[in-house]
């Protein structure tokens, strides 16, 4: 455990510098929300820029890994480390995390901060507590989900580099390995019975969707009250490759990845 403190240290002592930079970036477009929902006089609209920058977090997290991964590379100290490549991955995500985290507590409370400042102009006729928890964990998820893909493809193409005859042209490989999967995805989910295995096995009851609108001296937004039955399967799916990708990428690491 005083092995994974260390390193969880040193990927926030390196990586700090790109979350500050884009807290100061979130305040930015709060700010230009600001500026512009006055400038048409309606002050619900700087909470539609919030929302924007909660669906960002979706690429944020897996850019955040993406930053640590090829700082590692150009200094090569993994090569080195004693540490297997489980722990040097899981240290990046636990980051990658609390960064992702603490950013959108950050636009959770600014736009608590714009509710209680323009409640004649919200968006939300009340405290959209539950719609919140449940975008934010819908942004975590996904973000966390191309972040696995993200350190996957990372080491997959890297590992190639030991290869000297498909060194220069890795990237081909990297392609035809996604459009391959892709391929096997929607073939696998085009058969009748898998198809009815994984989107009518198990659901759940979701909105048909969010909305919002801005027009003259009026925004909304809210979640259709029409439900429809939602496939948990495909997520399960998803999840369980996941795994196993990842599982692989501490696998390729632990065989000493040189960029």
């Amino acid at each position: 455990m005083h092995a994974f403190k260390g390193l969880l240290w040193k990927d926030f002592k390196t990586s700090s510098i790109w979350f500050y930079g884009w807290i100061a970036i979130v305040f930015l477009i709060f700010i230009i929300g600001l500026v512009i929902g006055n400038f048409v006089k309606e002050p619900g609209v700087s909470q539609i820029f919030l929302i924007m920058i909660g669906i960002f977090h979706v690429a944020f997290l897996p850019g955040i890994v993406c930053s640590m991964l090829r700082l590692e590379g150009k200094t090569q100290l993994w090569l080195h480390s004693p540490y297997s490549g489980l722990m040097l991955l899981l240290s990046k995500i636990t980051i990658a995390f609390m960064y992702s985290t603490l950013s959108l507590l950050l636009v959770d409370g600014l736009g608590m901060l714009t509710m209680a400042m323009f409640q004649e102009d919200a968006l939300f006729p009340y405290w959209p507590i539950k719609e919140g928890i449940l975008f934010n964990l819908g942004v975590t998820v996904v973000g966390i989900y191309f972040s696995g893909w993200t350190i996957f493809l990372w080491t997959l193409y890297h590992s190639l580099s030991k290869y000297p005859s498909i060194k220069n042209i890795r990237w081909i490989f990297i392609a035809g390995f996604i459009i391959v999967y892709q391929s096997v995805v929607a073939f696998l989910t085009s058969i009748e019975w898998v198809e009815k295995f994984f989107f009518e096995t198990l659901t759940v009851k979701v909105s048909t969707g969010f909305f919002f609108s801005v027009g003259a001296n009026e925004a909304k937004a809210g979640f259709d009250p029409e439900m429809i039955p939602f496939p948990v399967m495909p997520f399960l799916f998803e999840g369980m490759i996941m795994i196993i990708v990842f599982l692989i990428s501490c696998r390729l690491l632990d065989r000493k990845v040189e960029v």
